[in-house]
């Protein structure tokens, strides 16, 4: 595609909405050379998201489901810390990226799925799930598909972190309709606690999106012990 008409094809999809479709022509034609570090605001913001937010929820030796790769930005961390890592992303450029990057990684298993369907993730096989820069493209009907899923596949006890839109739309950052109540809500419909939802960490130091107030936020939840 010509340069000067990329940033057009971009304004046409968010016009477009956050359909499924629309997600797969952004992310199948997204420069992936800088690995999606072009959302990371700082290397100290990255670490500290790491350490504050990542570790603490994701034990090492966790068996985990990562929601989204894209070009592996968070599943470095992972890689390292997982017994067995799920990779699972709606556009097929992402996951031959993942392979190419992590293909001597022998904890990793790499899935396409159609944007709704975790079928092939085997009854209570995660531990973690972990999506971050991903479910604020997603648009809530998509969301509580997955949602619905995750009781399945998480063991007891198991816990998820997922960033996504706080407010519902809004043109910052093409962000969909889901809000952090209609999360809190999809959760508790399907036997899923919320634990936290928060958009600072480190006792308020950092931010999703640096000092400003953003429109995102994380959810924590968990899978209730039968």
């Amino acid at each position: 595609m010509a340069p000067m008409l990329a940033p057009l094809k971009r304004l046409l999809l968010r016009m477009s909405g956050n359909s499924i479709a629309a997600n797969l022509r952004m992310w199948s034609d997204w420069d992936w050379s800088r690995r999606g570090e072009e959302w990371t605001s700082s290397p100290q913001w990255k670490a500290s998201l790491v350490r504050h937010v990542l570790e603490p929820n994701v034990p090492a030796g966790s068996r985990v489901l990562e929601i989204g790769p894209g070009a592996g930005r968070w599943t470095e961390v992972l890689q390292r810390r997982a017994s067995h890592l799920t990779l699972v992303d709606l556009a097929p450029r992402c996951i031959e990226l993942c392979r190419e990057r992590f293909g001597d990684a022998g904890n990793i298993e790499y899935h396409v799925n159609d944007g709704r369907d975790l079928g092939f993730v085997p009854d209570a096989s995660v531990d973690r799930i972990w999506s971050f820069d991903v479910f604020v493209h997603i648009q809530a009907s998509d969301v509580e598909r997955y949602v619905r899923q995750f009781p399945r596949l998480l063991a007891p006890g198991g816990v998820g972190v997922v960033h996504h839109s706080k407010d519902g739309k809004t043109r910052r950052g093409w962000r969909s309709d889901m809000t952090a109540g209609t999360m809190r809500r999809l959760c508790e419909e399907n036997g899923l606690e919320v634990v936290q939802q928060f958009d600072s960490w480190d006792e308020g130091r950092v931010r999703l999106w640096g000092s400003e107030g953003g429109p995102d936020i994380v959810t924590i939840f968990r899978r209730r012990s039968a």
